[in-house]
């Protein structure tokens, strides 16, 4: 279980990280404007809710799972 830990939150880090980078992208940010882009907006709300439901997941078997 502990490593499944491990890989599930290093999972969601990766997937908020990548859709945040695609938010700035998608509003240009990186070429110092600030273009406010519904698709870059999508990607960060995406980025939130699917990192934070794989960390809720794993908390919800950590807590169901019987410990040894």
């Amino acid at each position: 279980m502990e490593l499944l830990k491990k890989v599930v939150i290093l999972a969601a880090i990766v997937v908020f990280g990548i859709c945040v980078y695609s938010f700035l992208l998608g509003n240009e940010i990186f070429q110092g404007r600030f273009k406010n882009d519904a698709i870059g907006w999508y990607f960060l709300a995406k980025g939130i809710f699917c990192s934070l439901a794989l960390y809720l997941i794993l908390r919800i078997l950590d807590v169901v799972t019987p410990k040894k």
